[in-house]
Formats: structure tokens, sequence, C-alpha cells
């Protein structure tokens, strides 16, 4: 009986050392991720931006870099919550969508997601609508002022410059060159923004409507009514609560714990605390990460393939003054790469390009159909995949695309400057030309083309549009729901339109792609990604700075300082232009570089004029 009372008491005491264990580690479990959206978010590593924004104090994430952390800390037992502080990200209403998914797949694993915004615009709070709870700024304004867009034209100033545009296009839609050739939208443009606009305007009002569980019709009315102050936010239960950020704080040490611990950098693998005593002491971590750039990935895995920026002969570049392009030398080594190395079991192709080169463009799309001829491959659309953009995504056993991804413009361009009005009329300075050869003067700029060449370049362009066609039919097939010349002729759509005719397969993001690529391949759920080509050991290096740089260290919750107090005082003129118009800086760029192209290759696949939207 004695024997029985101590088997019984020491029973007891095992439970309740188990409880007493259980509860210490239920308190060491209470841990809050908190995350800050701010500066560019970008689709592929980019060793330039990443560097240019360091030295601004810029955080720099890609998109899977944000979705991968809230679907591992969602999955992570000792993160209760989460602290989304929403600034001024750089962000586009595609990445809004992934994330918005990324954010409510979190909340749907009973943990809260807290936000606060000192100031909402359209893309902010787009993206803030997704938290369980928004605090506004006390005294700001939600400016949720529906959508505005903008084309810019270019022919006034070339007239008064004396430069003539001789332009060309396949497609009534093909709107690419009317920016040189117009003061307006032609009818058929005005057409395609007016249809482009409807569709992103139901989805940015439908991810508002669904994030904060109101009719859609109340936010369309709530929208006309804007902008709104903090209160009538709060009135109309577009926020939750309207105080300061010391407030907010309060609240979630309220909700989460007094002793809550912040984690304010998540990551999977936690490396060793580094003494910066220690001056030698980067070194070997420096040395380790370039080693870790070579070593060859063994276990099987997803390849990742990035598509980004005007699409161009050559090799890729990522200038942080020129912006991204994609070369056709370095995505077709990318492709034949993954084609070739037995571990991917499956390649990923994620495109954000409005087109261009349509050489260069076919070129990938023949890289990409050998690659897809022996392994899944799958194609994510980001912001845009138009033109270019959509040749290249062909080859893709299944197409996904966001609802308010742009695509489609199945169409060619051609055409060029004629300087001579500049030069003799306005600056004094005559020419006089010599040719051997009937076409030699083909890409003369002193003088618009004379029948025989103009013949020669609507054949040209004929031939162009009919292969792109033909590419579109051979991959498609009977997934394109209409005559195909009722969808071609340069028309851009949603990707919700694009899916209603059939251009692409699933509405998703990066990570579906993924999730559908990996289950293709009959890999589990912990699969792995292999960016190919694998990012440079200077891009994690980069991220080591960023770490050791002792940013956000005042403050668990901190909010950085805005505005110019942000960059250094002294700017030089092309960051301080980019800063000031950096919309309309980005389609200048952009129709110079295409003017450029056809330069050297007479045609182009590349967008027709999608105005700015803000």
């Amino acid at each position: 009986m004695n024997r029985m009372r101590r088997t019984l008491a020491g029973g007891s005491l095992l439970i309740l050392a188990c409880a007493v264990l259980l509860a210490s580690d239920a308190q060491a479990q209470k841990k809050l991720l908190r995350l800050r959206l701010d500066g560019p978010v970008l689709e592929a590593p980019n060793d330039s931006t990443a560097l240019l924004a360091l030295f601004r104090k810029e955080q720099v994430n890609t998109l899977r870099d944000w979705v991968q952390t809230l679907r591992r800390a969602g999955d992570d037992r000792d993160i209760s919550g989460l602290a989304l502080i929403v600034e001024q990200p750089q962000i586009g209403l595609a990445q809004i969508e992934e994330l918005t998914r990324a954010l409510k797949a979190f909340e749907a694993k009973g943990k809260p997601v807290y936000c606060y915004i000192d100031h909402a615009n359209n893309s902010t709070y787009a993206l803030a609508a997704a938290a369980t709870h928004i605090t506004l700024a006390e005294h700001s304004t939600l400016d949720i002022l529906g959508l505005h867009a903008s084309a810019m034209y270019l022919k006034g100033l070339l007239d008064k410059l004396g430069i003539e545009a001789d332009m060309m296009h396949c497609g009534a839609y093909k709107s690419a060159l009317e920016t040189f050739t117009r003061t307006e939208p032609s009818p058929e443009a005005r057409e395609n923004i007016d249809w482009l606009l409807d569709g992103i305007f139901e989805r940015w009002i439908q991810l508002i409507a669904d994030g904060r569980k109101l009719p859609v019709a109340e936010v369309k009315k709530l929208v006309d009514q804007a902008p709104l102050s903090a209160q009538q936010a709060l009135e109309h239960k577009l926020v939750d609560d309207v105080s300061s950020f010391a407030a907010f704080r309060q609240r979630l040490h309220k909700e989460f714990g007094k002793d809550v611990s912040v984690l304010k950098k998540y990551e999977e693998q936690r490396g060793p605390e580094l003494d910066m005593s220690n001056p030698f002491v980067l070194l070997p971590q420096i040395l380790r990460l370039f080693e870790q750039a070579t070593e060859p990935e063994k276990q099987p895995a997803i390849g990742l393939i990035y598509i980004e920026g005007g699409i161009m002969m050559g090799k890729s570049d990522d200038s942080p003054f020129g912006g991204m392009t994609a070369g056709s030398t370095t995505v077709r080594s990318a492709l034949e790469e993954a084609r070739q190395d037995d571990s991917l079991k499956a390649v990923v192709v994620r495109v954000d390009s409005p087109g261009g080169s349509a050489l260069a463009s076919d070129i990938i799309w023949e890289a990409a159909t050998r690659c897809a001829a022996e392994k899944p491959l799958i194609v994510s659309m980001g912001g845009v995949a138009g033109s270019g953009g959509y040749y290249v995504a062909l080859p893709g056993d299944t197409i996904f695309a966001e609802a308010t991804t742009l695509t489609g413009s199945i169409g060619v361009v051609g055409g060029k400057l004629v300087l001579n009005g500049l030069f003799e009329g306005k600056l004094g300075i005559t020419t006089t030309e010599f040719s051997r050869g009937q076409n030699a003067g083909l890409v003369s700029t002193n003088r618009r083309w004379n029948d025989a060449e103009r013949a020669w370049m609507t054949a040209y362009m004929n031939g162009v549009y009919e292969q792109f066609k033909g590419r579109v039919t051979k991959s498609r097939g009977e997934r394109i729901k209409k005559d195909l010349e009722e969808v071609a002729g340069g028309r851009v759509y949603t990707g919700a339109q694009a899916l209603d005719l059939g251009l692409v397969d699933k509405l998703g993001g990066l990570s579906d792609a993924l999730d559908f690529a990996a289950t293709k391949a009959g890999l589990g759920r912990d699969y792995s990604v292999q960016i190919v080509p694998k990012p440079s050991g200077i891009g994690a290096f980069l991220s080591l700075l960023t770490k050791l740089t002792g940013q956000d260290q005042k403050d668990e919750f901190e909010v950085s300082s805005v505005g110019l107090a942000r960059d250094p005082l002294l700017r030089t003129l092309l960051p301080l232009v980019r800063g000031l118009a950096p919309a309309q800086v980005k389609e200048l760029w952009r129709a110079l570089q295409n003017l450029t192209m056809l330069e050297h290759e007479k045609v182009g696949c590349f967008m027709p004029l999608v105005p700015q939207i803000r």
C-alpha cells in the first residue's frame, strides 16, 4: 500500500514537473514576428539595387522572401502573431495579391496580424486590409482615392525639336509607339486602357472589401468620398484604431504579454553571433558566403528562373540606373542549365516583363520549349507579362497569373526617328547620304522610309506577327476560347480577363506555381528551391552587411524615418530625378530602350502604352 502511495506520489510529481515544463515552454513560445514593409519589393535578387539600398539605409527583400517568411512563421509554433508595419513599399498590385494570400494563410493558423500604418494610399491600404487589426496614425488621412491613370505622349516635344517618328504596327490595339506619334491615345488604345482599369479597379475594391468584411458597394461609396480623415476611416470600419505608434506598441504588449519577445529578423536557421569587437571576424564569414555560392545543390529541387524587365539581346543587366533587362543569352543559359541539371525535377519561370526584342523573345521561347520537353515547366506571371513577356511564357505547361497581371499584347511594332528636322532645321547641320544597295538606307535617320523600304518593313513585320501567333496556337491550342484574331491585335488583358479567354490557366502567385511544380515533380511540401543561375556571393554578403549595420536597434517596433533624411544630402542628377518623378522616368527609360532596340532589330514585341496607375 505504501509502495502504491509512493508510486502515485512520484507520478503526481512527474505530472507536476511536466506541467511546469510545459508552462515554462509555453511562456518561452510567446514570440511576435515584426515585419516592416518599406522600399523596393524586388522580384529577383538584384545585387546592384541591394547595394544602393544598403547605403541609403533602405530595406530590400524579394517578394518570395516575404512570402516564405510568412509561411515559415505560420508553421512555427513559437510564433504567436505578427506586427506588420507598412511604410512606403514600392509594390505593385499583383505583388499585393500574393502577400495578401500569405497574410491570410498566417492568420488562418490562429495567429493575428496587427498592422500599423502612418499614412495609407491605394496600394498600402489594400495590403493593410489583409490584417486582423489596423491602426492608423491619429490626424492622418486614408487616401483611397480610386485608380488614376496618366499616359505620357512625346509628339509635341518631338515637333518642337524637329524630330519625326516614322512608326508602324501590326494589330489595331498595338499602341506601343503612340507615345512618339500622337498627343493623345487612339480610340483603340483608349478602349484598351478603359477595360484594363475596369478590371483592376474591381479587383482592388474586392481586396479591400474582403479584407475588411464590407460590402463591395459600400467600399465603392467610401472611395468616392475619400480622402477620409482618420476618424472617418474609424467610423466606417476601414480601420480598427486611430492612435499613436506608442499606443500601438502598448496594444501589442497587452495582447501578447508584457515580456513578449519580438523577432525583427526571422530565419529558419540562425547563424552564430558575431563578435564585432574583433575587426577580423567578418573575413571567415565573407569567405564562407562566397564558397556557398559555388557549392552545387545535390538534393532534388525546383529550379526558379527570373525573366524580369525589358527583353533584350545579350546578357541581363541589373544596373540600378538603367533598370532591369532580361538578356536572351543569360536566360537561355539558365534554361539550358536547368534542363541539364538532373537534381532539378521541375522548373518555374517567373516573368515580370513588358517584352522588348522579338528575336530575343524567340530565342528564350526556343530554350524554354526544349526545357519543357524534358521536365515540367510552370510559368508564374508577375505584375506584367505582355507581348514578348507573354511570348516567353508560352512554353509553360501551366501558366499562373494574378488577377491584376497585365498580359497578352500579341502583336509587333517597328519604326525609327527621323532626326533631319532637328539637325538641319534647328541646328543648321546638313547631311549628304551615299548608298550602295536598294535597302541600304533602311535605318537612316535622315528621312522617312520610301515606298520600297516601307513595303519591305511591312512584309517583315507581318512575318514576325504570324510567327508570334503561330507560337500562341502551338502552345495554347484549344485552350484559347475565341478566334485568335479576336484575342490578338495587341490587346492587353488583366490576368482575370486572360483566364476567361484561355490565355493563362490559373490565378495565383509565385508560391502557388512553385507548389504546383513540386506536386507535378512528386516532391513533398518541404521541397527546396534553387534559383538559376545561382545568386552571386555578393548578394549574400550584402545581406550580412545589412544585418551588421545596426539598423532597427532603437525599438523593437521601430518605424524608420521617411523623406529626404533617408537619402544622402548630395545626390547625382539621375537619382534625384527618379526620386521626384519615378513613374515618368521609368516610362521614358523604357521608351528609350525600345527605340534603341528598334534601331538594331527593326521590329519589337513590347507592350502598348499602358498608363501609370496610382
